[in-house]
């Protein structure tokens, strides 16, 4: 059975969640686990064909390449992650 875009949109936010948790955490190996898990559930997302689903996956990674590079930016991200991932699946539901 295949999964609808607000399934694994907000399993991609469970994933880039750990990311951000692995990162504070200084986990290499964790991260990069969640983050290939990230790419994966990205794959998946592209495969329901809603592409504005995707185009947010991307921007969610690269984010996360951002805010990895800036630790201290790293709160700021997670917060706003939360409330993304929200709003989209909801916007993604209808």
């Amino acid at each position: 059975m295949m999964r609808d875009a607000a399934f694994y949109f907000a399993n991609l936010g469970a994933d880039v969640s750990r990311c951000i948790a692995a990162t504070k955490q200084g986990n290499e190996s964790r991260y990069n686990d969640s983050l290939a898990r990230a790419y994966q559930t990205l794959e998946l997302l592209h495969k329901t064909a809603r592409p504005e689903a995707y185009e947010e996956g991307l921007l969610m990674l690269r984010g996360l390449a951002i805010a990895r590079a800036t630790p201290e930016k790293l709160a700021s991200f997670q917060t706003s992650l939360d409330s993304l991932i929200g709003a989209f699946s909801a916007h993604l539901v209808t």
